[in-house]
């Protein structure tokens, strides 16, 4: 195995190991492997979080592109999904006055 094998390697026992920390999992209520783990970017003290992703929506009446992320949370011995807000860019209104 080559030295970015042996680091790929790595990271995944890591991702797994962290995963693994879940009450929930330990005990089956949640997966043994993270279903999300392909765009998984970055680990935290109780907190996964995955790749960004933008979508064109309306904000407070005003059309944007919102971009979000995925984050997991440990709570009370589970991961909770939520999608957090990274960004809000407010779109120029093609309505003619």
């Amino acid at each position: 195995m080559d030295a970015n094998g042996a680091r790929e390697l790595s990271k995944r026992l890591d991702a797994q190991a962290h995963w693994r920390q879940a009450t929930a999992v330990q005990t089956g209520e949640q997966p043994t492997s993270d279903p999300d783990v392909q765009d998984l970017d970055e680990l935290g003290e109780g907190v996964r979080r995955y790749g960004i992703e933008t979508q064109h929506t309306t904000v407070e009446g005003r059309p944007a592109l919102v971009t979000h992320r995925l984050c997991k949370r440990l709570r009370d011995g589970r991961w909770d999904a939520t999608l957090d807000v990274e960004r809000i860019d407010y779109l120029e209104d093609n309505v003619a006055s």
